[in-house]
């Protein structure tokens, strides 16, 4: 079965006609036309979205109030659940299947989750990487160890701030192996999700991977190469940081 797609530019239009019709408590309008792409294997799209938004739905009522902490707890939770329930597929490459998933199963979600907040940008309009229902599938992606006792271990540490600063707005969807080693540096196993550095060490640090990054190919590096690396840079900013304070 093709896997389904809505454009850009009709998800921006439908979305724009469901914000007014929301605010005036009309009727709202008719999904776009949904497309068709006929690559990978046969799937039932829709039972796996309706599923998914079972599962979500759930989560936000055990949850109850929206908010920046509840929103944590969500996408910490709801992380997993994405990944798990989504097939590997070549539709999940596609920015246009993740806005026909988020526009035609999940909008109530995003509008739960993000509330007076949310826009056209968290439903993928725009940019791909602020889709809701992709990050939350490449948190886990990145996140995800299958040959650990537990394998969303990862993708459970580290707050919204932490994985949109430093995951994913440094494109580190490109480069998983380093962006995983990273999260292991960060949230050892042996501290059970206790962040290794402060919010300003961290920050520091990823900034000086930020610069590194231009002459090096995080995309390349083996999981032991990334975590060598990152530890000896680490450990390298911190003796400038003590030099300087000596």
């Amino acid at each position: 079965m093709p896997y389904p797609y809505f454009s850009k530019a009709e998800a921006r239009s439908y979305l724009a006609a469901l914000s007014i019709a929301r605010s005036s408590g009309e009727e709202p309008p008719a999904l776009p036309d949904m497309h068709l792409n006929t690559e990978g294997e046969a799937v039932d799209w829709e039972a796996v979205a309706e599923d998914l938004k079972v599962e979500l739905e759930n989560l936000m009522a055990a949850i109850g109030e929206t908010g920046k902490k509840s929103g944590s707890e969500f996408e910490t939770a709801a992380s997993p659940l994405v990944h798990r329930r989504l097939p590997e597929h070549p539709a999940l490459a596609d920015p246009e299947f993740w806005i026909w998933l988020a526009v035609s199963f999940g909008k109530e979600i995003v509008y739960w989750r993000y509330g007076d907040t949310a826009n056209h940008g968290n439903f993928g309009i725009g940019g791909s990487g602020e889709n809701l229902f992709y990050r939350l599938w490449l948190r886990a992606e990145i996140g995800h160890s299958p040959d650990t006792e537990d394998a969303y271990r990862l993708a459970r540490y580290g707050d919204i701030d932490f994985w949109r600063s430093h995951i994913f707005r440094q494109s580190y969807g490109d480069a998983r192996v380093f962006a995983r080693a990273f999260l292991e540096f960060q949230f050892p196993a042996k501290r059970h999700g206790k962040a290794r550095l402060k919010h300003i060490e961290i920050r520091s640090l990823a900034k000086h991977l930020k610069r590194a990054r231009s002459n090096l190919m995080f995309e390349v590096m083996s999981q032991e190469r990334a975590t060598r690396f990152i530890e000896a840079e680490w450990q390298r900013l911190e003796a400038e940081q003590r030099g300087m304070v000596d």
